[in-house]
Protein backbone atom coordinates (compact mmCIF):
# COMPACT_ATOMS: atom_id res chain seq x y z
CA UNK A 1 0.00 0.00 0.00
CA UNK A 2 1.16 3.49 -0.79
CA UNK A 3 1.57 6.00 2.04
CA UNK A 4 0.01 9.43 1.95
CA UNK A 5 1.48 11.42 -0.95
CA UNK A 6 4.01 14.13 -0.23
CA UNK A 7 2.22 16.32 -2.77
CA UNK A 8 -1.29 16.34 -4.23
CA UNK A 9 -1.75 18.96 -6.93
CA UNK A 10 -2.96 19.72 -10.44
CA UNK A 11 -1.09 20.76 -13.57
CA UNK A 12 -2.29 21.79 -17.04
CA UNK A 13 -1.75 19.37 -19.90
CA UNK A 14 0.65 20.47 -22.61
CA UNK A 15 -1.97 19.38 -25.14
CA UNK A 16 -4.70 21.90 -24.38
CA UNK A 17 -4.43 23.01 -20.76
CA UNK A 18 -6.77 20.32 -19.42
CA UNK A 19 -6.32 20.14 -15.64
CA UNK A 20 -4.77 16.87 -14.44
CA UNK A 21 -4.77 15.42 -10.92
CA UNK A 22 -1.27 14.43 -9.78
CA UNK A 23 0.44 12.94 -6.76
CA UNK A 24 4.09 12.67 -5.77
CA UNK A 25 5.39 10.16 -3.22
CA UNK A 26 8.76 10.56 -1.53
CA UNK A 27 10.96 7.57 -0.68
CA UNK A 28 12.15 7.03 2.87
CA UNK A 29 15.47 8.62 1.90
CA UNK A 30 13.75 12.00 1.71
CA UNK A 31 11.96 11.72 5.05
CA UNK A 32 13.55 13.93 7.68
CA UNK A 33 12.22 11.56 10.36
CA UNK A 34 14.19 8.63 8.93
CA UNK A 35 17.91 9.49 9.27
CA UNK A 36 18.91 5.83 8.85
CA UNK A 37 17.56 5.61 5.30
CA UNK A 38 20.23 5.41 2.58
CA UNK A 39 20.91 8.59 0.58
CA UNK A 40 18.47 9.30 -2.21
CA UNK A 41 20.09 8.63 -5.58
CA UNK A 42 17.55 10.93 -7.28
CA UNK A 43 15.85 8.10 -9.14
CA UNK A 44 12.29 8.99 -10.13
CA UNK A 45 9.37 7.23 -11.79
CA UNK A 46 6.11 8.19 -13.47
CA UNK A 47 3.49 5.43 -13.67
CA UNK A 48 0.22 5.58 -15.63
CA UNK A 49 -3.10 3.86 -14.93
CA UNK A 50 -5.48 1.67 -17.02
CA UNK A 51 -8.26 2.86 -19.33
CA UNK A 52 -10.38 5.57 -17.71
CA UNK A 53 -13.79 4.61 -19.23
CA UNK A 54 -13.39 1.19 -17.57
CA UNK A 55 -12.63 2.69 -14.17
CA UNK A 56 -8.90 3.25 -14.49
CA UNK A 57 -7.37 5.95 -12.31
CA UNK A 58 -4.35 6.53 -10.11
CA UNK A 59 -6.02 4.55 -7.31
CA UNK A 60 -5.85 1.32 -9.36
CA UNK A 61 -4.69 -1.57 -7.10
CA UNK A 62 -2.06 -2.84 -9.55
CA UNK A 63 -0.69 0.65 -10.04
CA UNK A 64 -0.64 1.04 -6.27
CA UNK A 65 1.45 -2.13 -5.90
CA UNK A 66 3.93 -1.11 -8.60
CA UNK A 67 4.31 2.40 -7.21
CA UNK A 68 4.78 1.06 -3.67
CA UNK A 69 7.50 -1.34 -4.86
CA UNK A 70 9.32 1.49 -6.62
CA UNK A 71 9.01 3.64 -3.52
CA UNK A 72 10.57 0.90 -1.38
CA UNK A 73 13.54 0.66 -3.76
CA UNK A 74 14.25 4.38 -3.37
CA UNK A 75 12.38 5.97 -6.27
CA UNK A 76 10.45 9.20 -6.02
CA UNK A 77 7.14 8.23 -7.65
CA UNK A 78 4.62 10.38 -9.52
CA UNK A 79 1.13 9.15 -10.40
CA UNK A 80 -1.61 11.04 -12.20
CA UNK A 81 -5.06 10.78 -13.70
CA UNK A 82 -5.30 11.02 -17.46
CA UNK A 83 -7.96 13.38 -18.80
CA UNK A 84 -11.39 11.96 -18.03
CA UNK A 85 -10.13 9.86 -15.11
CA UNK A 86 -10.83 10.57 -11.45
CA UNK A 87 -11.08 14.29 -10.87
CA UNK A 88 -9.03 15.27 -13.92
CA UNK A 89 -10.93 17.42 -16.38
CA UNK A 90 -11.81 16.49 -19.95
CA UNK A 91 -12.64 13.12 -21.42
CA UNK A 92 -10.75 10.16 -22.85
CA UNK A 93 -9.78 10.62 -26.50
CA UNK A 94 -10.03 8.12 -29.36
CA UNK A 95 -6.44 8.60 -30.51
CA UNK A 96 -4.42 8.68 -27.23
CA UNK A 97 -2.52 11.68 -28.56
CA UNK A 98 -3.90 14.00 -25.86
CA UNK A 99 -3.06 11.34 -23.28
CA UNK A 100 0.53 11.22 -24.52
CA UNK A 101 0.73 14.95 -23.91
CA UNK A 102 -0.85 14.44 -20.48
CA UNK A 103 1.90 11.95 -19.70
CA UNK A 104 4.60 14.26 -21.06
CA UNK A 105 3.30 17.06 -18.83
CA UNK A 106 3.77 14.91 -15.74
CA UNK A 107 7.20 13.72 -16.90
CA UNK A 108 8.32 17.33 -17.35
CA UNK A 109 7.09 18.29 -13.91
CA UNK A 110 8.66 15.23 -12.26
CA UNK A 111 12.07 15.70 -13.86
CA UNK A 112 12.28 19.33 -12.82
CA UNK A 113 10.85 18.68 -9.36
CA UNK A 114 13.39 15.93 -8.72
CA UNK A 115 16.16 18.10 -10.14
CA UNK A 116 15.46 21.00 -7.81
CA UNK A 117 14.70 18.77 -4.82
CA UNK A 118 18.42 18.67 -4.21
CA UNK A 119 19.74 16.77 -1.18
CA UNK A 120 23.25 17.09 -2.64
CA UNK A 121 23.62 20.77 -1.81
CA UNK A 122 26.53 19.82 0.45
CA UNK A 123 28.49 18.73 -2.62
CA UNK A 124 28.33 14.99 -1.93
CA UNK A 125 29.09 13.17 -5.20
CA UNK A 126 26.52 10.96 -6.90
CA UNK A 127 27.52 7.38 -7.54
CA UNK A 128 25.71 7.21 -10.88
CA UNK A 129 23.37 9.10 -13.14
CA UNK A 130 19.82 8.88 -11.80
CA UNK A 131 17.16 6.86 -13.60
CA UNK A 132 13.88 8.29 -14.83
CA UNK A 133 11.49 5.36 -15.20
CA UNK A 134 8.40 5.87 -17.35
CA UNK A 135 5.91 3.10 -16.68
CA UNK A 136 2.30 2.14 -17.11
CA UNK A 137 -0.20 -0.67 -16.70
CA UNK A 138 -2.68 -1.80 -19.38
CA UNK A 139 -3.82 1.36 -21.22
CA UNK A 140 -1.11 3.26 -19.36
CA UNK A 141 1.46 0.83 -20.78
CA UNK A 142 0.21 1.47 -24.31
CA UNK A 143 0.61 5.22 -23.85
CA UNK A 144 4.05 4.75 -22.27
CA UNK A 145 5.23 2.65 -25.22
CA UNK A 146 4.25 5.46 -27.61
CA UNK A 147 6.11 8.20 -25.77
CA UNK A 148 8.90 10.08 -27.52
CA UNK A 149 12.50 9.96 -26.22
CA UNK A 150 13.05 11.88 -23.00
CA UNK A 151 15.03 14.69 -24.61
CA UNK A 152 12.13 15.45 -26.94
CA UNK A 153 9.58 15.23 -24.14
CA UNK A 154 11.44 17.90 -22.21
CA UNK A 155 11.88 20.35 -25.09
CA UNK A 156 8.73 22.38 -24.23
CA UNK A 157 10.06 22.87 -20.70
CA UNK A 158 13.47 24.12 -21.86
CA UNK A 159 12.20 27.10 -23.83
CA UNK A 160 13.17 30.46 -22.39
CA UNK A 161 12.19 34.03 -23.35
CA UNK A 162 14.50 35.52 -25.94
CA UNK A 163 17.38 37.47 -24.42
CA UNK A 164 17.79 41.18 -25.24
CA UNK A 165 20.10 42.01 -28.12
CA UNK A 166 23.74 42.59 -27.10
CA UNK A 167 24.22 46.09 -25.73
CA UNK A 168 20.50 46.70 -25.15
CA UNK A 169 19.64 47.30 -21.47
CA UNK A 170 17.03 44.97 -20.05
CA UNK A 171 14.66 47.84 -19.25
CA UNK A 172 14.92 49.11 -22.83
CA UNK A 173 14.11 45.65 -24.18
CA UNK A 174 11.15 45.39 -21.82
CA UNK A 175 9.93 48.77 -23.08
CA UNK A 176 9.87 47.50 -26.65
CA UNK A 177 13.14 49.14 -27.67
CA UNK A 178 12.33 52.60 -26.32
CA UNK A 179 14.93 54.19 -24.11
CA UNK A 180 13.51 54.13 -20.60
CA UNK A 181 14.07 57.14 -18.32
CA UNK A 182 17.34 56.94 -16.46
CA UNK A 183 18.87 54.35 -18.78
CA UNK A 184 22.19 56.00 -19.44
CA UNK A 185 25.76 55.72 -18.27
CA UNK A 186 26.30 53.52 -15.23
CA UNK A 187 22.56 52.84 -14.94
CA UNK A 188 22.51 51.25 -18.39
CA UNK A 189 25.47 49.07 -17.49
CA UNK A 190 23.73 47.98 -14.29
CA UNK A 191 20.58 47.14 -16.25
CA UNK A 192 22.56 44.93 -18.59
CA UNK A 193 24.08 43.14 -15.64
CA UNK A 194 27.52 41.71 -15.12
CA UNK A 195 28.92 39.19 -17.62
CA UNK A 196 27.94 35.62 -16.72
CA UNK A 197 30.45 33.74 -14.61
CA UNK A 198 32.27 31.05 -16.53
CA UNK A 199 31.31 27.65 -15.14
CA UNK A 200 34.03 25.30 -13.99
CA UNK A 201 34.38 21.99 -15.77
CA UNK A 202 31.90 19.47 -14.37
CA UNK A 203 29.93 22.13 -12.52
CA UNK A 204 26.15 21.81 -12.80
CA UNK A 205 24.13 24.99 -13.06
CA UNK A 206 21.43 25.28 -10.42
CA UNK A 207 18.69 26.04 -12.95
CA UNK A 208 19.83 23.56 -15.57
CA UNK A 209 18.07 20.30 -16.32
CA UNK A 210 19.82 18.52 -19.19
CA UNK A 211 18.00 15.18 -19.47
CA UNK A 212 20.56 13.65 -21.80
CA UNK A 213 23.35 14.34 -19.34
CA UNK A 214 21.62 13.98 -15.99
CA UNK A 215 19.05 11.20 -16.44
CA UNK A 216 19.03 7.62 -17.71
CA UNK A 217 15.55 7.01 -19.19
CA UNK A 218 13.95 3.58 -18.71
CA UNK A 219 10.49 2.20 -19.52
CA UNK A 220 8.28 -0.35 -17.79
CA UNK A 221 5.13 -1.50 -19.60
CA UNK A 222 2.79 -4.12 -18.11
CA UNK A 223 -0.26 -5.53 -19.88
CA UNK A 224 -3.55 -6.36 -18.30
Amino acid sequence: MLPEPALSFTIPSLHDGTVLDCRVYHPASLAAANPRAPPWERHAAVVAHPYAPMGGCYDDPTLDSVAAALLRTGYLVATFNFRGAGHSAGRTSWTARPERDDYASVVGFTVHYAHFLDPFADGAPRRQRPVLLMGGYSYGAMVTAQMAPLDRLLEPFARRPAAPAPGVPARVAAAGGRHAPGDHGAAAVAARGAPPRRRRRGEEARGECDAGRLWRPRRLCAGG
